[in-house]
């Protein structure tokens, strides 16, 4: 081999050097590179699987949403159907008692106008029977003596009480 160039002490000690270069990569800086790489691969698969899980989270919870917006939705139309009949309801009672209050107050201002109607009559019946007296207190003043004219004004009285009535028209 020595003809060709090549010296065997030194092919072998550069492949003991080789070797051991070898080696010595191997165990100190391939091992740790892979392992690296490695763990690197096995964190975004890790990462990979939790965005997975995240999107679909997600979707669950924008599932869940739409559906409790459309409970919550169903629920308001159910509450304003409720205040709807509940003001209808309201109303109607609202509507009665007024009407009960105005007959009421029509029934109170016939009573009223019936009292002042009689006080009237009254006043009336009692004003004839004065004028009653002092035309026939005139009249007779001059004709009869007192005693005759107490007797004739005590008949008169009694005989209208009987024939005269108070809701007379």
């Amino acid at each position: 081999m020595e003809n060709l160039g090549i010296d065997g002490k030194l092919l072998l000690a550069q492949i003991i050097n080789f070797v051991l270069f070898y080696l010595i990569i191997k165990k100190f800086v391939a091992r740790p590179f892979l392992k690296t790489i490695e763990e690197e691969k096995q964190k975004d698969q890790e990462k990979e699987k939790l965005l997975a899980q995240i999107k679909k989270q997600e979707e669950e919870y924008l599932k869940k949403e739409e559906q409790l917006k459309e409970k919550a939705k169903r629920e308001m139309d159910l509450i304003i159907k409720q205040a709807v009949k509940e003001a209808q309801t309201l109303k109607k009672e609202i509507i009665e008692e007024a009407k009960k209050d105005a007959e009421t107050i029509r029934r109170e201002s016939r009573k009223e106008m019936e009292k002042e109607k009689e006080q009237l009559y009254r006043e009336v019946k009692q004003k004839v029977l004065d004028l009653a007296l002092i035309l026939v207190g005139q009249a007779l003043k001059d004709a009869l003596s007192e005693e005759e004219k107490k007797k004739i004004s005590q008949k008169i009285l009694n005989s209208l009480d009987k024939t005269v009535s108070l809701y007379e028209n």
